[in-house]
Parts: structure tokens; C-alpha cells; sequence
């Protein structure tokens, strides 16, 4: 998921010198978050229920690439540069405090209460989340996900993407390019990912290989920053027919979104030969364009909805902590014995979550500012 490293909600720091979209903090992003993690974390809790929750992960893809995207235009507007010092601590500060604690609390549980297998599981799974590059060892099979710390794939593709992008980005702003003309280039990019994973498929690449790689995952990235741009360069119709037809497209995505949701598998070939994991995350996309351009009020208001913007807020820990409680309190169960183990999962899960991010996350949050 995505974050799992999640992007901040963006606050705007002083006037803007130059004119562009501005994005601002919308508390409605906070309970799309919400909805994704929530996708995610009742798949893996209760896979039966939603068996494509799994989809939420491409969500937190579009939403990073977006906001990423938003908050590096938005800088180079005000101050025409782009400070990769300041991007690359703050996103320290978002990020690492809350993985060192869950590593340091899961490194100290094994050398207490595990031993054998279970701790060699443990320690090998925190070596891999602090390496950033987990999800290419399994996406060639060179390790397994299977640790309590395997759901931190996602958090090295994003890593990566934050390495990589804002300096890309900055290289491309300081040559010229027009920003329609870097609207086509991620366009291509976009139709680039599609056409490779294909490519892959073809020669006979693992369903592994096409689920956790960078290069294959990008697209969802890509499509993302493609939104930020196209919110920047605001090249649509002024006109209620045009709204009302892309209003009407939202809608047509979330339902599909809906079925995936509740009918896909992530080993579905389908998923890979028909272009879906392409067409899942422009949902996404279309469903963001829509709020932040033509907000619908009956959508933004159920985003606002209190408890799913809070959720949004603590989903970068509750991604973080659900996996090792589930992995722990499920044992070598992929569903609940029963109720009560459920919701001992889910409550530990939350009050985990609420620790980590009362706790250790805000704090370091404050001092984000500096760097703003």
C-alpha cells in the first residue's frame, strides 16, 4: 500500500508566486486514504469477504504519485527549484520513525518469546523492510514474503518512487519541458509499463515477478503524477456537459472498483493480460479527479465522515502494525478460528496503530516544517 509509504495530506506554506493549482490539505483525500486502507486491512484480516482488497494498495500508489507530485509543482512555482534536501527529510520524518518502532518492537518480542523458525522469520523480515528493495527479492523468488514483515514491499516500490521521481522531475523543470509537453511523456510512460508487463507475460514471467517488481507496479505511480499535471496544466472544457460526463465516468469507475474489489485475486491472470492492473489504478484516478476538481457534495461529504478521515490519517501505521499482529495472532490460519480472534486482531491492530501515531509519528510530524 502503499506509502505503504503514505504521502502526508499537503499544506501550503505562505502565498503562492506564481499561479497554478494549489492543493491544500482536503480532508476528503484523508477519507479516500481511509477507504483504502480499510480495503486492505479487512482483506487481510477476512480475505473471504474481500477477497481484492488487496486493490487498496494501487489506490495508496495513485494517491502518493499525486500528492508527490502536487507538493514538488508547488514548491518549484513559489520558489522555481526544488529542494531535494528538505523532500528527502521530510519524507524521513513521515516514514522511518514509525518502521524503526515496529522493527525494534518486533526484533525485541522474537528475542524474548520466539525461537527456531518463528525468529528467524522475524529477523529476516526486518532486514528486508529496512532494505527498500524486499519486493525485487520477491519478485524473483529470492526471498519469501512470508514474515511478519512481507507487507512492506509496497513501502520499498514508494521508497524507490521518492528517490528516483523528485529528482527526475526536478531535471525535467530545469531543461524546459513544458508541463504539457511532460503531460505526454508520462502518458507514453504509462502506456510503456502497460505494454512491458505485457511483454513479460508473454515470455512466461511469475505472477510473483509482475506483482511485486517496481517496473511493473510503476504504472499506478505514473498515473498519479499524471493527475498532478493535468491539474496543473487544466487543459479541460469549461462547460456542465463535459463535467457532467466525467462525473458520470467516476461513477462508472467506483463501481467497477466496487466488483474488483469483492470478485478479484491478485494471482487472477486476467488481472495481468487485460490490462486491468492498468485500468484499476485510472479508476482510482478519475475518482480523485473528480473531487478535486468538480466535487461532487454528497461524495465529499461522506469522505469528510469523521472516523474515515481519522482512519486515513493513522493508515501509514495501521498498514504497518496489522500484518505483524495478524501474522501473530492467526498463527499459520489465513482466516480466524473464531470471532473472538478476529476481533482481538483488530483491536490490538488499532491500539497499535493509535500508540505509534500519538506517539512516535506526530512528534516528528512538527518537525517537518522546518523543511517545508
Amino acid at each position: 500500500m502503499a506509502q505503504f509509504a503514505i504521502a502526508e495530506p499537503a499544506i501550503t506554506a505562505g502565498p503562492s508566486q506564481a499561479p497554478g493549482f494549489r492543493l491544500g490539505y482536503r480532508p476528503e483525500l484523508d477519507g479516500l486514504r481511509g477507504i483504502s486502507i480499510l480495503l486492505v486491512f479487512v482483506h487481510h484480516f477476512y480475505h473471504r469477504f474481500l477477497p481484492g482488497g488487496f486493490l487498496g494498495v494501487d489506490i495508496f500508489f495513485v494517491l502518493s504519485g499525486f500528492l508527490i507530485t502536487s507538493l514538488l509543482l508547488q514548491e518549484w512555482d513559489r520558489k522555481c527549484s526544488i529542494s531535494l534536501r528538505n523532500f528527502y527529510i521530510r519524507r524521513a520524518l513521515r516514514l522511518m520513525p514509525a518502521l524503526l518502532a515496529l522493527v525494534l518492537v518486533l526484533g525485541v518480542f522474537a528475542f524474548i518469546f520466539l525461537s527456531g523458525n518463528s525468529a528467524g522469520k522475524t529477523y529476516q523480515g526486518i532486514w528486508l523492510a529496512l532494505s527498500y528493495v524486499s519486493n525485487w527479492l520477491y519478485a524473483f523468488d529470492y526471498a519469501s514474503a512470508e514474515n511478519p514483515l512481507g507487507i512492506t514491499w509496497s513501502l520499498a516500490i514508494e521508497e524507490q518512487f521518492y528517490l528516483l521521481w523528485p529528482l527526475i522531475l526536478r531535471l525535467v523543470l530545469r531543461s524546459g519541458i513544458s508541463r504539457r509537453g511532460l503531460l505526454y511523456v508520462l502518458t507514453l510512460s504509462v502506456a510503456g509499463v502497460v505494454l512491458y508487463r505485457s511483454l513479460l507475460l508473454n515470455l512466461g514471467a511469475s505472477i510473483t515477478r509482475l506483482y511485486y517488481a517496481s517496473d511493473t507496479r510503476a504504472d499506478a505511480l505514473l498515473i498519479g503524477c499524471l493527475i498532478a499535471i493535468l491539474l496543473a496544466v487544466d487543459p479541460f472544457p469549461k462547460n456542465r456537459k463535459f463535467e457532467f460526463c466525467i462525473k458520470l465516468f467516476a461513477a462508472v469507475a467506483f463501481v467497477f472498483l466496487a466488483f474488483m474489489a469483492l470478485r478479484s485475486t491478485w494471482i487472477d491472470l486476467v488481472l495481468y493480460q487485460a490490462m486491468l492492473f492498468t485500468i484499476i489504478p485510472l479508476s482510482a484516478a478519475v475518482i480523485l479527479l473528480v473531487l478535486i476538481k468538480w466535487p461532487p457534495r454528497t461524495a465529499v461529504r461522506a469522505l469528510r465522515f469523521a472516523p474515515l478521515v481519522w482512519i486515513g490519517r493513522v493508515s501509514y501505521g495501521l498498514y504497518l502494525w496489522h500484518w505483524p499482529v495478524r501474522w501473530f495472532v492467526y498463527g499459520r490460519q489465513t482466516l480466524p478460528t473464531s470471532i473472538a480472534q478476529l476481533l482481538a486482531a483488530v483491536f490490538l491492530s488499532l491500539a497499535l496503530t493509535t500508540l505509534s501515531y500519538y506517539f512516535i509519528e506526530k512528534p516528528f510530524l512538527r518537525l517537518k516544517h522546518r523543511f517545508s
